[in-house]
């Protein structure tokens, strides 16, 4: 079985922003409120195919590993966003 290259947080944002946001009603390619991007955005991104379970995971264990329940915005700054408004 090939190998399949791992995705940055950064690639993974990228591709939710395709799907508008389910709490803050952000459209697609728009940022959500609060500078960051809402859970609920890479769950619906999920549910339509463009992020794979691989990529929810990674999404996961960064909200899980962050001190505060954050993500890292797009641009992979170390400024963080809250997941909840």
């Amino acid at each position: 079985m090939p190998a399949v290259a791992a995705r940055t947080l950064a690639d993974v944002t990228a591709d939710a922003l395709r799907a508008n946001c389910g709490l803050c009603w952000a459209r697609p390619r728009q940022p959500c409120e609060g500078g960051g991007t809402h859970l609920p955005r890479y769950q619906r991104a999920h549910r339509r195919g463009v992020l794979s379970a691989a990529d929810m995971t990674a999404v996961l264990a960064a909200v899980i590993a962050s001190e505060v329940p954050a993500i890292a915005t797009p641009a992979g700054h170390e400024k963080r966003a809250a997941l909840c408004s």
